[in-house]
């Protein structure tokens, strides 16, 4: 069973950072005439794993078939939760908690990692901040654990 909440675009238009939580539907500003969606899948170090799905909409509206059908833009990211739900500190970014799966569980996350430190300090991440040593070498692999404000993600999306 989903389980999906909705809330709609109008009701937060901000949300404190304590309250993200794995499962939250999110929808932002793409341009002037269109909005993008995703969902938390956790919290790290650094902020929160999110998936951008590619479902793109004039409304600030998505349903659960959407949802359910919906695939991946771009790769997991680490998302700035703080500067884009909590402060919007991006000027002309509007990043909103729009709804929630409950019991949600992610899939397809085995072998998702991010990557952080230099020479023999490398470390990977999991999606669950779950980290070990590994080589610089094989640190060139995944992507740097970095989180992503607006500028970053609209222009994963773009490419």
């Amino acid at each position: 069973m989903n389980d999906f909440k909705f809330c709609g675009w109008e009701k937060k238009p901000r949300t404190m950072l304590r309250f993200v939580k794995p499962g939250d539907i999110f929808c932002f500003r793409l341009d002037d005439k269109k909005y993008c969606f995703g969902r938390i899948i956790s919290k790290i170090m650094l902020g929160h794993v999110a998936e951008i799905f590619d479902s793109i909409s004039s409304l600030p509206e998505i349903s659960e078939k959407e949802i359910i059908t919906a695939k991946k833009i771009i790769d997991l990211v680490v998302i700035d939760t703080y500067s884009l739900f909590d402060k919007k500190i991006e000027n002309g970014s509007d990043w909103r908690i729009i709804g929630h799966q409950n019991n949600y569980t992610p899939k397809d996350i085995d072998g998702v990692y991010f990557t952080y430190g230099l020479g023999k300090s490398c470390k990977k991440v999991d999606v669950f901040d779950n980290e070990s040593s590994i080589s610089e070498e094989e640190s060139k692999k995944f992507p740097r654990l970095i989180p992503h404000g607006d500028f970053d993600i609209k222009n994963l999306i773009k490419k």
